[in-house]
């Protein structure tokens, strides 16, 4: 029985992805094994419209809903600029600040992982476990449907 649907528009279609507990649990996991890999500070897996579905690491002094909603409009109008200059493969962007830096990378064409990482991580360590995980969840999401 599903905890919770979501419904989303595919290509000008209303679609509904219902979560049960065993594939929320599944995408929990996947996030610790993330998180314990990469050390980062905070990851949530979230839709591309801005449904949050997971988290993990430090949030209390984090308004996370507000994260959430800015990093998928930045990754959206991202996308929609990587579009008017004739690039279609645009799935992910590092904004890298002197101490801390935000990884964005799609997990397909609805889902979005977004890291928050500080100095004591390097990039390329989350950008490849970013890879990492989008190939496992996907696997997770797609049987969802």
């Amino acid at each position: 029985m599903p905890i919770f649907c979501y419904n989303f528009i595919v290509k000008g279609k209303l679609e509904t992805l219902s979560f049960t507990k065993d594939k929320i649990d599944k995408l929990e996991n996947l996030l610790d094994s993330f998180c314990s890999q990469t050390n980062t500070v905070w990851v949530m897996l979230t839709t591309t419209s801005g449904h949050l579905l997971a988290q993990r690491g430090f949030v209390y002094s984090f308004d996370v809903l507000t994260i959430n909603a800015l990093a998928c409009g930045i990754f959206s109008s991202t996308m929609a600029l990587a579009n008017l200059i004739g690039e279609k493969n645009f799935k992910e962007f590092l904004q890298e600040g002197k101490k801390k830096s935000i990884y964005y990378i799609t997990v397909n064409e609805n889902y979005l992982l977004v890291s928050l990482f500080d100095d004591r991580t390097i990039a390329g360590v989350v950008k490849v476990a970013s890879k990492e995980f989008s190939t496992l969840a996907e696997k997770i999401l797609s049987e969802a449907r």
